[in-house]
């Protein structure tokens, strides 16, 4: 008998699988960073320790809080999550966002 069984890795898809990488950020100094919570993991607490260890350690950073865009819950559809995502990445865009933390845990 020889039976075949698919199994998908907890590691996530391989990169590249998930599309165009953007490039990393040479520093942090002087960027806009947004935050995007997916309400799990005490994010009150964490994105606001988040914000004092980068403004310590960044000259300049400018962080836009995760109350400013939507919550990105976890689960649900992926079409739900798609379009949620691509409001975020335009409301980043609008915001002049270099980059995004998302998630926090869960």
């Amino acid at each position: 008998m020889t039976q075949k069984w698919g199994v998908i890795s907890p590691e996530g898809l391989p990169l590249g699988a998930t599309g165009a990488m953007s490039r990393p950020l040479g520093s942090l100094e002087g960027k806009t960073i947004a935050e995007v919570y997916n309400n799990h993991f005490r994010g009150e607490l964490m994105f606001q320790t988040y914000r004092r260890l980068f403004q310590e350690r960044y000259r300049g950073i400018k962080i836009i809080p995760f109350d400013q865009f939507p919550i990105v819950y976890v689960g649900g559809d992926a079409a739900s999550q798609k379009k949620i995502a691509k409001e975020i990445a335009a409301l980043a865009k609008e915001r002049g966002c270099d980059a995004i933390i998302t998630g926090n845990g869960g």
